[in-house]
């Protein structure tokens, strides 16, 4: 059990990993568990927890945070969101964005929409 000291964690890493993976799974990022760990080792992603939940947040360009990975129960994501958003504020941070999945639009209303992913994988 490695547990990752900040003030916003509220879980050890292996159960952050377990309410992030699946949106690991959704981005086909090939991001891996050991990337991430490191990561919030270094220094280079920030995690931000509660119980249930947890969201790894990267430093983006244009002076925004940028919640990379997030999962868990949507209350205490929501509740994580002001968490981030305030942080975010306090550091001089622009503002945070958000890479995730359609339904967050609805979940976070505050926040506008600014960009589509699209991909397109060749076949082998």
């Amino acid at each position: 059990m490695v547990l990752i000291l900040n003030m916003w964690l509220a879980m050890d890493f292996d159960a952050v990993w377990g309410v992030v993976s699946p949106a690991v799974d959704l981005a086909d990022e090939g991001v891996t568990k050991e990337e991430v760990l490191q990561g919030l080792l270094e220094g280079s992603l920030l995690c931000f927890s509660l119980e249930k939940s947890a969201a790894i947040v990267t430093f983006a360009r244009g002076g925004r945070l940028r919640v990379a990975l997030a999962g868990g129960d949507l209350e205490e994501l929501k509740l994580i969101n002001e968490d981030i958003l305030q942080y975010a504020r306090d550091a001089g941070y622009r503002g945070v964005e958000i890479i995730g999945r359609p339904g967050w639009e609805r979940a976070l209303p505050d926040y506008e929409k600014a960009a589509i992913i699209l991909r397109q994988d060749f076949k082998p």
